[in-house]
């Protein structure tokens, strides 16, 4: 059940593919052993309405939270977390420069007692995409 939720100020939207963004972020999680791709979900919301600091118009952020189920250790949740953040200022270095942003990235669980859901994509999935 792991989802990327990545928020972007609306100036940065401007600024960044955020196609690209969205895709070297699912990729990176995708490679995470820990992270099953058939519940793996990566998306987008631009903060239309933001203040930002001093109110500067030119200040950007790109906060990333990636939710996941109870169950991994901290070591576990650090590596991931680091990998994923990696990804992440690298992309943004490759195609942002001189521009006044705050990255962020956090790990939050989700307590299965107050969590429902149902999931009937990994049926839809190929064979080699979900193994038995």
């Amino acid at each position: 059940m792991p989802h990327q939720i990545i928020e972007v100020s609306s100036n940065i939207s401007e600024k960044l593919e955020l196609d690209g963004l969205v895709r070297v972020l699912h990729e990176c999680a995708a490679q995470q052993n820990v992270l099953p791709v058939r519940g793996l979900r990566t998306r987008v919301h631009v903060a239309s309405l933001c203040l930002i600091a001093d109110q500067s118009s030119d200040y950007g952020f790109i906060a990333v939270y990636l939710r996941i189920a109870e169950g991994r250790s901290l070591e576990t949740r650090k590596e991931v977390g680091e990998a994923l953040y990696e990804c992440l200022c690298k992309h943004v270095d490759e195609n942002i420069v001189d521009v006044p942003l705050a990255l962020s990235y956090e790990i939050q669980e989700i307590s299965t007692e107050t969590r429902w859901n149902r999931n009937r994509i990994p049926e839809f999935m190929s064979d080699q995409e979900n193994p038995s």
